[in-house]
């Protein structure tokens, strides 16, 4: 979880911060009465976007891995050494 949490979280913030910025640029356009071309014709949206699903699924898989390893039914098995003291 550590890992793949940090990784995807890292991603998808990066993929979501350029997808907020091509937003607010073209909300900025709107707003000076300049008519540009649309948000989903700009391959950056597209990379923004895909950014944001592989993060999603990279937190997502340390997540279950998390979950999968904290179930194992050879989690509190535990071989105590027994020695004796003379």
């Amino acid at each position: 979880m550590h890992f793949f949490g940090i990784l995807g979280a890292l991603i998808f913030i990066i993929g979501f911060a350029s997808a907020a910025y091509l937003g607010i640029q073209k909300i900025i356009q709107l707003n000076h009465g300049i008519t540009g071309h649309l948000v989903t014709d700009s391959p950056y949206f597209y990379i923004a976007l895909t950014s944001m699903i592989i993060g999603a699924q990279f937190f997502l898989a340390g997540f279950l891995g998390e979950l999968v390893s904290r179930s194992s039914s050879d989690r509190n098995k535990y071989q105590i050494d027994v020695k004796t003291f003379e």
